[in-house]
Formats: structure tokens, C-alpha cells, sequence
């Protein structure tokens, strides 16, 4: 396909993506304006993330894996808020090509209808250099909302899911271009994040805190405990997790499952949760009134640097 300027394509892949569901998402204004106009009478919250080719997303990634990725990695905030998706908007950067374009259009339509939200606006920008710029919003009931800052001693953790799979993924997207590998259950995971919309819904009543898994479950994990001023004992063992003879797992991020403490009085209602939902939710530690964190595998203690997980500064 030829390269055609921003306008025309703007209008032709992206301005109707989740139209139909702009009224039910209070919208009085869609894109297409200089703004989107929306009616709440609910807590909104709000997030923005960055993607660039060669750090987010291999440059061998097709463009409709590209906008599912991006997207879906951004509304794991909101769920890790204990929201409801409300809206999304995109930032493209890319040269134009409109094959590439009619493609990632396609894979925004596959997360707007899977969440039933719309796509409000956005940019779009002519450049080399691939990137992809999501903001995304949810709403959260009044004072029902979860942070990462509200642990308290002597409080269960839990984690979501199992560590390892976007890993696996991501492993196998680089070192095989057969686009069968797409099929494949750890590739789906890294190209198409699984959201834990329903258990951070339901653990808003009763979760202190609450992060999701993007950085790597050590630096996660740490985000929750250090400003609350809490230390834990946190078993690796219990860590369902694809690689049970590696650490790695426990160090990459795009997992995006959810990491939350609790009182100890609420356990039966989470392993209730669990078992309802089909999602198993592990009890993995406590937290303790120290600073200390210790994390204990194999019948030993193992040692991590602190905030060991990807870090844009780090070098």
C-alpha cells in the first residue's frame, strides 16, 4: 500500500473504533474534535505508557501484536486500581506505510471490542523510529479504589496467576519468524496480556494494596512494601511460575498479574474468589513491621538488589 498523509488515514482506521460504545461510556463528545468531552459522577483515574520499537516490542512484531500489546499493558494499570476501562487514546509513530497502519487499526478495534471501550482521539506522527504513546482511563466507585501504598503489618500477600510466561514469549517471538508461533499459549500471553479485570474488581473491597506485575514481581513487589514502611517474608515456593529452575521469572516484567495484601480474616473470601473465577490466586507471604524483606526458595534465602526489575535509567 502507498503512504498517504495523517488526515486521511486518521479518518479512514482509526475515528470510528469503538463508536458504539460512547454513550454508554457517558461520552457527549467522541474523537474527531479538539477534545472528548465525558460525564462522570464516578472517581476517574488515568494512566499514560510509552512503547518504542527494540525496548517494548521486537522490531519483527507485526503491527496488530504491536497495538494489543501497548494497549492492553496500559489498561493493566487500571486494573491493578480496581477500575472499569472507561476510554483509551493513541499516539502513532510510525512512516506511514498504510499496510502497517490498516493492520495496528485492526488490533486496536480486537481490544476496544474485547473491553467494550471506545478509542476517544489520539496523534499521529510520521517517523522511522516506531512508538506508541496509550493513555488510558477507568473508574473506580467512590472510596473504593486500591493504591500501592496501603499495606499494613502482619497483612497476607497474594499474587495472581503464574511468572514467566510473557518471558517465554518473548524469547520465542525473537529467535522464530513463523507467524504460527502466534498460537502458541506463552507468545499469546507477551502479544495479548491477560487483564485480572474480574479479581481486581472484586479485591477493591477488601485489598489494601494492589500493583500488577510489569516491571518484574521483585521491583513490584517492593513499590507496594517500601512506602508503606513494611518488610515481608515472601516464599518463592508458593510462585506458580513457567521455569522452576530459574530466578529469571522472578525478575522480568509483562507478566502484568497482580500482586496485593490483605487481612488474614478475609483468606477464605479471596480462595472463594479464586476458585469462582478460575484464576488461581496464591497466598505467598506476610508482611512484617520491619523494613526487612526476605525471600526465602528451596529451603534457603535467596538475595535480590533492591528494585531488581527493568529500569529505563539503568544501564
Amino acid at each position: 500500500m502507498s503512504q498517504v498523509d495523517e488526515f486521511f488515514l486518521i479518518e479512514k482506521y482509526f475515528k470510528n473504533i469503538g463508536l458504539k460504545f460512547l454513550s454508554k461510556k457517558n461520552f457527549i463528545l467522541g474523537s474527531g474534535d479538539d477534545s472528548a468531552i465525558f460525564k462522570s459522577t464516578n472517581n476517574l483515574c488515568y494512566s499514560v505508557d510509552q512503547n518504542y520499537e527494540g525496548i517494548h516490542f521486537p522490531k519483527s512484531l507485526p503491527p496488530e501484536f504491536i497495538a494489543t500489546r501497548s494497549v492492553l499493558r496500559s489498561f493493566s494499570d487500571i486494573s491493578a486500581m480496581g477500575a472499569k476501562p472507561l476510554w483509551f487514546s493513541v499516539a502513532l509513530a510510525c512512516d506511514f506505510d498504510e499496510k502497517f497502519i490498516n493492520d495496528f487499526s485492526r488490533g486496536l478495534n480486537k481490544v476496544s471490542n474485547l473491553l467494550s471501550v471506545p478509542l476517544i482521539g489520539g496523534d499521529l506522527i510520521k517517523t522511522s523510529q516506531k512508538s506508541v504513546t496509550v493513555s488510558v482511563s477507568g473508574e473506580t466507585k467512590k472510596n473504593n479504589h486500591l493504591s500501592r501504598s496501603g499495606a499494613k503489618h502482619n497483612q497476607n500477600i497474594y499474587l495472581t496467576g503464574e511468572l514467566g510466561l510473557a518471558r517465554k514469549g518473548l524469547e520465542e517471538i525473537k529467535k522464530n519468524f513463523n507467524k504460527n508461533i502466534y498460537r502458541k499459549k506463552n507468545v499469546k500471553r507477551f502479544i495479548f496480556p491477560k487483564l485480572r479485570l474480574e479479581i481486581s474488581n472484586s479485591i477493591s473491597q477488601f485489598a489494601s494494596s494492589c500493583i500488577d506485575v510489569s516491571d518484574g514481581f521483585i521491583a513490584d513487589l517492593e513499590k507496594i512494601l517500601i512506602p508503606s514502611n513494611q518488610g515481608a517474608v515472601i516464599d518463592l515456593d508458593e510462585i506458580p511460575r513457567v521455569d522452576k529452575s530459574s530466578i529469571e521469572d522472578f525478575t522480568f516484567g509483562d507478566d502484568l498479574e497482580l500482586i496485593f495484601t490483605a487481612d488474614k480474616k478475609y483468606h477464605e473470601k479471596i480462595m472463594k474468589l479464586s476458585d469462582k473465577s478460575g484464576i488461581n490466586i496464591a497466598l505467598i507471604g506476610q508482611t512484617k513491621k520491619n523494613s526487612e524483606i526476605k525471600y526465602l526458595l528451596n529451603n534457603g534465602e535467596v538475595l535480590f538488589p533492591r528494585k531488581k526489575g527493568w529500569n529505563h535509567g539503568k544501564k
